[in-house]
């Protein structure tokens, strides 16, 4: 079995590593364009901000995997620039010498990744100083510019927009996010998202300013092609050292078109559930792909590692143990920190809940508690909200925010979202508990009782 991996990222590391587990025979050759083997993407931030710095700053995050002695090929700068499905070849180039070859496979796991989008703002393209975050080396970039600088602008509402914006301030810059509508909104209920500005502008309150409901209209540059500064919406004038735009990232299926596979309505690689693409020898994983959402059930385009981790192990199973295991979709579990407030969430919305089930079909139901017992000196607030449908009690979604057990809680509820479970079926649930680790009432579960208080004293 001649399997090829197309692309190295943390879908393309679990599939390889987990294909070798399954089949010690297959020859398996990844291929990929970088001159190292794997590097952790989620982590740039904290390259930017300086956390890494007694480690070689981005050296710190980038990782090498024993492949010589799991047999498997790893071809670094190298280019798949076509697939032949018909004589079932690849065309590679070597990106240092131009020579090109042809490999044979039985398979193929396609992990081509996403790439950045830029905002439609005049400047943003053009300039120098002008920068976006998907690769190592621009989080290299972003740090080596926040050396020298005083103020930076961010453009974006993001998780990395408004990341990368509490990495500048704590490292002492004058940092002013402007976000048009509101934070995390396809994540976070309205309230939601004005508590996580809050708290942000009191922690950070000498060098972050995050200004909600205006933009950035024009990026100014000077004659050597710098950004200065920045116009507003609202006509106001901000000078900057630099600019952070954070616009998003799409799905990079240039070779999956040429190569005639079906793309889905996202613009993701469209496969089935064990990840077969319109050509079943050919699989897609990762940010390339279009997957299902487990709640809604619509086409979603995921974006996350977790994901990509899940369907290079799934990709894996269905090259040496086909029918094993499938892959269902994803709810898109989010769990990011903002200076040391970790914010989460899981599911529905309050927002995308009331277009599934109808206005007043949905209770949310939110609380402020702690995230130790009350007497344990280092207990700090915690805030976590979860949504049920009326009739049935169903869980279909939460958010958190606070320091310890965000992503404990959030966990859970990801568990019964897929489980199906209403909410009374989960406070009969058994859980750990410590004063040193952990409340004895969870934030979830006190926010299942209210739930039940609302819904039961109404019977």
């Amino acid at each position: 079995m001649k399997v090829i991996i197309i692309g190295h990222g943390p879908g393309g590391m679990t599939a390889s590593g987990t294909l070798r587990i399954w089949d010690r025979n297959a020859e398996i050759t990844n291929i990929d364009t970088k001159d190292f083997d794997l590097y952790h993407p989620c982590a740039t931030p904290y390259v930017i901000g300086g956390k890494f710095q007694d480690l070689g700053n981005s050296e710190a995050i980038k990782e090498h995997i024993p492949y010589e002695k799991m047999k498997i090929k790893h071809l670094h700068r190298h280019l798949v620039e076509k697939i032949d499905r018909t004589a079932k070849k690849v065309q590679v180039r070597n990106l240092d010498t131009d020579e090109r070859f042809e490999l044979e496979y039985d398979k193929i796991i396609l992990a081509t990744g996403s790439y950045n989008t830029s905002p439609p703002i005049p400047g943003v393209k053009e300039g120098k100083n002008v920068f976006a975050l998907k690769w190592l080396e621009e989080a290299e970039e972003i740090r080596l510019a926040a050396e020298k600088a005083k103020k930076a602008v961010v453009i974006g509402a993001s998780a990395i927009a408004l990341e990368v914006g509490c990495e500048l301030a704590e490292r002492g810059l004058d940092v002013t996010i402007f976000v048009r509508s509101r934070v995390l909104r396809q994540s976070f209920d309205p309230d939601y998202s004005k508590l996580i500005v809050d708290l942000l502008s009191a922690k950070l309150p000498e060098h972050l300013t995050i200004k909600v409901g205006e933009n950035v209209k024009e990026v100014v540059l000077d004659e050597n092609g710098m950004a200065y500064k920045v116009i507003t919406t609202n006509d106001e004038e901000l000078e900057t050292d630099f600019v952070f735009a954070a616009a998003g990232v799409k799905a990079e299926t240039t070779l999956a078109k040429d190569a005639g596979l079906e793309i889905g309505v996202t613009g993701g690689l469209k496969v089935d559930k064990y990840l077969q693409t319109s050509d079943p020898d050919i699989i897609g994983i990762g940010d390339c792909t279009e997957t299902v959402d487990l709640v809604r059930g619509d086409p979603l385009s995921s974006m996350l590692a977790t994901c990509a981790v899940h369907m290079g192990r799934i990709a894996a199973y269905t090259i040496a143990k086909p029918g094993e295991l499938e892959f269902p979709g994803t709810l898109n579990n989010f769990i990011v920190p903002f200076s040391d407030y970790h914010v989460g969430s899981v599911g529905y919305n309050i927002v995308t809940a009331e277009e599934k089930y109808g206005e007043g079909n949905v209770l949310a139901v939110k609380i402020k508690t702690t995230d130790l017992p009350h007497f344990m000196p280092s207990a700090r607030e915690i805030y976590f909200k979860v949504l049920v449908v009326k009739e049935t009690g169903k869980i279909i979604g939460a958010q958190g925010i606070g320091y310890k057990l965000v992503t404990d809680n959030l966990n859970i509820i990801s568990i019964a979202i897929q489980a199906d479970m209403t909410y009374k079926q989960l406070l009969e649930a058994d859980l750990c508990y410590a004063p040193a680790i952990n409340e004895a009432i969870y934030p979830v579960t006190q926010a299942l009782e209210m739930v039940a208080r609302r819904l039961l004293r109404k019977r």
